[in-house]
């Protein structure tokens, strides 16, 4: 997964000022931390008015982030198996892989243009839960008993609570805040469609390969929305190493800390640390937006913690999943 070679060496030491446990949570924190700050510069871009930047369209900035990770993965995939070794049904379904990620993107950039980046936070982990839908709806996996309960409570605090609140809150109208929320649950859904389908090629390609060719075809999908809606690349050379910040930093180098985190303190552990990004979210839309949180916020977050807590073991290979924790190819 292109993490350091020297991790091996740090897990032996189990109990030095750098052992392998204090490492894997100082890089989940980190990754939490950043993936936090994706909401906050994000909104930066879509909302000038937040911070001094000028106004970009969603579909722009996706594609230059795509064709930005693109690049940088390339550099990583060099020890996977070549292009031309892919098989042509696997093509065909890293296609659909981007145009999942692609859509995934350009919506959540929509959505968190109309909603606010505290919102964006609270159903930061919306595919999660999808994909937990996915498994029900679609293999036909049954939650048990003792997982009902949590299930519900992740239900409730990534979706009911807020986006209810906001319903009831501006006296039952299709707002755009509202449209907005929606929008931020659409991208979830788009995520969790690509991770199902990630799993499946990862048993053939290695992860490196798969982001780089699934970046690149994210930007295919981008670009052609770009000419089919006659959009201006209006770019400023300027703003494109921000925007590549979002991309590698808050997107990339997030993951790439979370699988660290994966490989050093387990996953359960991990997955539980990386979930309180919903919390460092709300807190950075505080400080840096300007925005208000409410009770109702609090609430989310904690339910939906709770709830992640208790279906912690199911979330397991979900989240693995996520973030394309795969065997290495050579």
């Amino acid at each position: 997964m292109g993490i350091p070679g020297g991790i091996d060496k740090i897990r032996s030491d189990h109990t030095g000022l750098f052992s392998s446990t204090k490492l894997g949570y100082i890089a989940v924190i980190i990754a939490a931390t950043l993936e936090a700050f994706r909401q906050i510069l994000s909104k930066a871009f879509l909302v000038p008015d937040t911070l001094d930047i000028s106004n970009l369209n969603p579909i722009t900035i996706s594609f230059v982030i795509f064709i930005v990770n693109g690049i940088f993965f390339t550099t990583l995939a060099r020890k996977n198996h070549s292009i031309l070794q892919i098989k042509k049904k696997d093509l065909i379904l890293l296609i659909f892989i981007g145009i999942a990620e692609g859509s995934a993107l350009i919506t959540y950039f929509y959505g968190l243009h109309d909603s606010t980046a505290i919102n964006a936070s609270v159903l930061n982990n919306g595919e999660i839960l999808f994909s937990l839908l996915i498994a029900i709806i679609v293999f036909r996996e049954r939650l048990q008993k003792m997982e009902r309960l949590p299930f519900s409570m992740i239900t409730v605090g990534m979706i009911a609570l807020p986006v209810g609140y906001d319903i009831y809150s501006n006296g039952l109208m299709m707002t755009k805040l509202v449209l907005g929320d929606i929008l931020l649950l659409t991208a979830g859904l788009f995520w969790a469609l690509d991770i199902n389908m990630s799993k499946y090629v990862s048993e053939r390609i290695g992860s490196q390969r798969i982001t780089q060719l699934a970046s690149f075809m994210a930007a295919g999908f981008a670009l052609g929305l770009i000419l089919a809606l006659q959009i201006k690349l209006d770019i400023n050379p300027l703003q494109i190493p921000p925007i590549a910040i979002i991309g590698v930093v808050s997107i990339g180098l997030s993951t790439a800390l979370f699988v660290t985190g994966l490989k050093l303190i387990g996953a359960v552990r991990t997955i539980l640390i990386y979930s309180i990004n919903s919390a460092f979210g709300v807190v950075f839309s505080v400080i840096f937006l300007h925005e208000t949180i409410s009770i109702t916020n609090v609430i989310s977050v904690s339910t939906a913690f709770v709830g992640l807590y208790l279906l912690r073991n199911r979330l397991v290979g979900i989240k693995q999943s996520a973030t394309h924790e795969i065997k290495e190819h050579d």
